[in-house]
């Protein structure tokens, strides 16, 4: 259990893992599991949730450009009581690319583990996100999330071939380490070959092209681009 401050007023923010177990070769926080059904509800994403007028009718998630949401890690307690009044919270996902150092792909893995288990402290329903690269990356990318759990995964970014067999494959291996009770998939269906109950979300780019549809302006619709699910 993680009960200390290596720093002065805890500039590594290490407060979002307090009492955590701590778990994995890297010490990722220990996710609590949950158990979500999201049938009938829409997806939010966290750059319009503090408009969104009926949010217990909603699932506010993280899959869109980081830059969306970098604040939540430096000034979480300025959205918790917003994200508070959500059915569920996908929690954040911050990108972790392919190419950038092998630290910086491990640190962003922790940060989006250390600011579910925030959430969670702070009374929210908490989906926890799992995300993944190529098959190198399996060694740590499940570590902390829960057992038996419901989950919740995007599709943005992969509908290249390689980015289709890569999901694929991080998908099965999510099935066989975790075996998720349920899958939330936020984004576009790709199959998969799991025995498992999955519920798909509409993404950030679509829900915005059905913001717009019909209409015939051309609007430019940001896809968060990157190597990992």
């Amino acid at each position: 259990m993680h009960t200390t401050f290596s720093t002065q007023n805890d500039i590594l923010n290490e407060r979002y893992v307090y009492g955590a177990e701590l778990t994995g070769r890297f010490d990722f926080p220990q996710l609590m599991e949950a158990h979500a059904n999201v049938e009938g509800l829409r997806a939010v994403s966290f750059n319009l949730a503090g408009k969104e007028k009926d949010p217990k009718r909603c699932v506010a998630h993280f899959f869109c450009d980081d830059y969306r949401f970098r604040a939540i890690w430096t000034q979480p307690e300025k959205y918790i009581p917003m994200l508070k009044n959500f059915r569920y919270v996908c929690t954040p996902d911050f990108s972790a690319y392919g190419d950038a150092p092998l630290a910086l792909q491990i640190y962003q893995r922790y940060r989006s583990r250390a600011m579910a288990y925030y959430l969670w402290l702070n009374d929210i329903n908490v989906i926890p996100t799992a995300g993944w690269g190529d098959e190198s990356t399996w060694d740590y990318c499940f570590d902390g999330l829960p057992m038996h759990s419901t989950l919740a995964v995007s599709t943005n970014g992969c509908f290249s071939k390689e980015g289709k067999e890569c999901y694929r494959k991080g998908f099965a291996e999510m099935c066989r380490r975790l075996e998720p009770d349920r899958v939330v998939v936020v984004g576009s269906e790709i199959e998969v070959d799991c025995n498992v109950e999955i519920q798909y979300l509409q993404s950030y780019g679509q829900d915005m092209t059905r913001r717009i549809g019909g209409n015939g302006r051309t609007v430019r619709i940001e896809k968060k681009t990157q190597e990992k699910v």
